[in-house]
């Protein structure tokens, strides 16, 4: 009681502020004044709980929550990673079409000044992707602009040197013409392989195949419209398109 009133006096009398109904009422409230004596003969005070309760998850609940996380997460993660899918293809879409529009260029360039190495593909006289490909760089695109739009997801073009064959790139080209029919495929992801023909046309994924396993396929049309094909749309005839009796060159 002494050491108590000692400290009384020492608080009450450093702060004015302090009054001595405000120590009683912390001495009765739910903290504990414990004062502890030091060296210099002063009193050092610590005020604590009385009652301190400890709240905590207890295991069972923690592997509740666990579990809960675990299901939640397998029921999102497909749709996560099929919508990051589909943005990559819409990004391939978009390459296929910067292809497209210039080919389409180089085919009206070379109907007006009449030069037969300009032109689609199937329209070139000796058509491959490497005369293809000769003839949109660097009069239509940049080398290195052409090595990131034959780019996608797996399949990177590197831009030290052009590329010659179409497996080095992530598509298949098909020699199309001026008067090929605007459904007809003229680009197409390599992991996909075109069968049949009118409204039997059908697609198969190869898994092992860069861009995009059996996740889906890229088109792009003759017509300069693109599809997005899903595994449950493979065989939409109508949105693949057609291939005609000519296979992708080489």
């Amino acid at each position: 009681m002494y050491l108590y009133n000692t400290f009384a006096a020492q608080l009450l009398g450093s702060d004015p502020f302090f009054e001595r109904e405000d120590l009683d009422a912390c001495s009765q409230s739910d903290h504990l004044i414990q004062i502890l004596p030091s060296k210099g003969g002063e009193s050092k005070r610590l005020l604590r709980p009385k009652n301190r309760m400890v709240i905590g998850f207890t295991l069972l609940e923690l592997l509740v929550v666990i579990s809960i996380i675990v299901i939640l997460a397998s029921l999102v993660l497909p749709n996560v990673l099929m919508a990051l899918t589909k943005g990559q293809m819409a990004q391939t879409l978009s390459n296929e079409r910067q292809l497209y529009l210039a080919t389409q260029a180089m085919a009206v360039d070379g109907m007006t000044m009449g030069d037969p190495n300009l032109g689609w593909p199937g329209d070139m006289p000796s058509p491959s992707f490497s005369t293809w490909a000769s003839a949109l760089c660097p009069g239509y695109l940049s080398t290195n602009d052409f090595c990131k739009l034959c780019s996608a997801p797996g399949v990177v073009v590197s831009m030290d040197k052009m590329p010659t064959q179409s497996r080095e790139t992530a598509f298949k080209i098909y020699p199309v013409q001026e008067t090929s029919d605007g459904n007809a495929i003229f680009l197409i992801t390599r992991n996909a392989t075109v069968q049949g023909e009118g409204t039997s046309t059908t697609i198969t994924l190869d898994p092992s195949v860069k861009p995009y396993g059996n996740k889906g396929c890229v088109i792009m049309h003759r017509g300069g419209d693109g599809e997005i094909l899903l595994p449950n749309q493979l065989k939409n005839a109508r949105a693949i398109g057609v291939v005609g009796t000519n296979a992708a060159l080489l």
